[in-house]
């Protein structure tokens, strides 16, 4: 039978975990690695380089942006016996204050301070301008028992350590001088399944004729109240309005603003505060993350409740970061694409190179465990400091097509990438059939002066004919591979480079019935 052909779109839908392995869509991916599916078509992501570096080697366990009133920004980064402010152009300055022995805080911008407290530590300010952080001066709960922190409403709320209590200050109350007092309100009695108070926030629902501007608190068990009105001690308008149950959130920072939403990292998936709204909690862990809840709940058992489960919005890269612990001193970065409403994972060179994370000066930035400050973003090699740079690398494991029909043999031919790169990129590539990743991907290292063209031997290295840069190939070459279904993998190592991923175009005979 003369040649079939059939093309492959590029992984425009990002990662697929769930879908029956021979029923997937062709857009999605069973595997992949630092590459971005976002508008336009799937590129490789960009590399980051060295920023700053403060603490002596400790590990950076919090990492937050501080923007003031005069238009600049100051980055906050904590180890465990100091904190730092950074400027936007890598100058690091002690803020500490009174001494730190715990470097987890939790943090909330409230009269252009920003709030810091960990439970353990005592609770302070800085306001970008003084020297160093001061203690807050409120009274009625100890500073060092002060463990999460939110402003509603014009008013300040603090979480008490291993506790349902929260305590709120004054209305414009800064709790910067005098003594103010703070007053408690208990949610034991409201909390069903126990535990503690994990986090506050505040959530303004859309979904009515009317915006309602909520207060909400999530406990360590996955309950979630809702609360409307002036402030908890206002018994005329405080009301209980909601209460949900979602999967365990898996730390006091897993919980990550998107727009006017809140995503909640929870030990079952992310749940969106606005889906619990629109649907039931299980329709609403589906909304986001149904294509990977399976890696974040095993990622769970190895980490069930950790600060480095953490997260900020991008919008300029119209992506949503989240870290996911892979060890003590690391993180992975799952990430969703905006427009395309598709999820990769981002891994940096060194896994230890993203302890914390946040966005400041409009890009990521990422704490290390060595004391590093790294840039996100930056260009297209990984772990620049100076002149000396990494390569990034990528891989991706395709779904398996069984190519017009499922019940007849096929014997492939050859293989058509259509990709936009320079002359010289070389991409590994392999092709498994039957569901047996049988082959090894050989992942070949890119070079700005040496080049192999289509036509080499199946499986090994290959680029772009001697063409501008950015250019289009369309360049075909052979390959072997007898089955039902196929599925393509590939991947490289690329340095100084970008690289696009189209699709690929598969010829092949079709045979009788086996």
């Amino acid at each position: 039978m003369a040649f079939q052909g059939t093309t492959m779109p590029g992984p425009y839908l990002g990662l697929d975990l769930v879908s029956p392995i021979d029923n997937m869509d062709p857009a999605t991916a069973l595997k992949l690695i630092n590459i971005f599916p976002g508008a336009n078509s799937p590129a490789l992501r960009a590399g980051y380089e060295s920023f700053a570096t403060v603490g002596s080697g400790t590990p950076i366990t919090f990492l937050q942006s501080l923007n003031l009133a005069d238009g600049s920004s100051r980055l906050i980064a904590g180890n465990s016996s100091a904190l730092f402010s950074v400027t936007t152009s890598g100058t690091p300055t002690t803020i500490t204050g009174s001494t730190v022995t715990n470097g987890e805080w939790q943090s909330t911008t409230y009269n252009n301070r920003i709030y810091l407290c960990n439970g353990v530590d005592s609770a302070r300010s800085w306001d970008g301008i003084a020297a160093t952080t001061s203690n807050l001066t409120f009274t009625g709960l100890a500073l060092t028992s002060m463990i999460g922190v939110h402003a509603h409403k014009e008013r300040l709320y603090f979480i008490e350590k291993n506790s349902c209590k929260i305590w709120y200050g004054g209305v414009q109350v800064t709790g910067t001088g005098g003594s103010p007092a703070l007053t408690s309100f208990d949610l034991s009695y409201v909390m069903t399944r126990g535990g503690f108070v994990v986090a506050l926030g505040s959530y303004s629902n859309t979904t009515s004729m009317t915006s309602q501007d909520y207060f909400w608190a999530c406990s360590s068990e996955g309950e979630i109240v809702f609360y409307t009105g002036t402030y908890a001690g206002d018994p005329t308008t405080w009301g209980l309005v909601a209460r949900y149950y979602i999967g365990r959130p898996l730390g006091r920072r897993a919980f990550v603003r998107v727009n006017n939403d809140v995503w909640i990292v929870t030990e079952q998936g992310i749940v969106p505060i606005s889906g619990l709204f629109q649907s039931d909690p299980e329709a609403a862990l589906n909304i986001l993350s149904r294509r990977i809840n399976p890696l974040i709940s095993e990622a769970a058992k190895l980490f069930p409740f950790n600060y480095a489960w953490s997260g900020f919005f991008w919008p300029q890269g119209r992506a949503v970061y989240f870290a996911i612990p892979v060890s003590t001193v690391g993180c992975h970065l799952l990430v969703y694409a905006i427009d395309q409403k598709a999820w990769t994972l981002f891994q940096l060179y060194d896994d230890s190179h993203c302890l914390s994370s946040c966005l400041f000066n409009k890009l990521p930035f990422y704490g290390s465990n060595q004391g590093r400050i790294w840039k996100g973003e930056t260009g297209p090699a990984d772990a620049r400091i100076g002149s000396i740079d990494q390569y990034i690398s990528f891989d991706c494991t395709l779904p398996y097509s069984f190519y017009q029909t499922r019940n007849n043999y096929k014997t492939f031919k050859d293989i058509r990438a259509i990709i936009q790169a320079a002359p010289t990129i070389k991409v590994g590539i392999v092709l498994d059939t039957d569901f047996r990743p049988v082959q090894t991907l050989v992942k070949p290292i890119s070079s700005s002066t040496v080049l192999t063209t289509w036509g080499s031997p199946w499986g090994s290295p290959w680029s772009g004919a001697s063409v501008a840069s950015g250019s289009y190939s369309f360049d075909r070459y052979s390959l072997k591979g007898q089955g039902h279904a196929a599925s393509i993998r590939f991947g490289g190592f690329v340095k100084t480079q970008n690289l696009q991923i189209l699709g690929f175009e598969v010829r092949y005979e079709i045979g009788g019935q086996v």
